[in-house]
């Protein structure tokens, strides 16, 4: 899903990313993963979902998954799985406020995208009752 930057504070790109970037050596703050800015993993699908990522495909590939497919041009073809995707950390707002632009470093984490979606699940499914 697209950021909407504007709900963001001015100088969130500049430096407040770039600050909680250095702060986590460009690494996820998660606990338990440990995977880095830009790192290319493989990616694994089981019934749709990423189910994990792995830094070797030799590990992905004796992971159980299902076969995907997508339409392209049309028509149904199978997608790669395990596919090599690359790592991108973004910062997640840890009282999920986006709006909230006097929020504290503290507040803030970098994450990866499976984490910080994972983090975000309630959450988005919360807000999903409410429209």
């Amino acid at each position: 899903m697209p950021i909407d930057y504007t709900k963001y504070p001015a100088n969130w790109l500049k430096e407040i990313r770039p600050r909680i970037m250095a702060r986590a050596n460009n690494m996820c703050e998660s606990e338990g993963c440990d995977y880095v800015h830009l790192e290319e993993v493989w990616a694994v699908k089981y019934k749709g979902k990423t189910s994990g990522w792995f830094r070797s495909f030799e590990e992905a590939e004796a992971m159980p998954k299902s076969i995907e497919a997508k339409k392209i041009n049309g028509k149904l073809q199978q997608v790669p799985n395990p596919k090599k995707v690359k790592v991108i950390l973004t910062i997640a707002h840890l009282d999920h406020d986006e709006t909230n632009h006097e929020v504290q470093d503290e507040r803030l984490k970098a994450l990866c995208q499976l984490c910080h979606l994972r983090y975000d699940a309630k959450e988005k499914y919360r807000r999903s009752l409410i429209k």
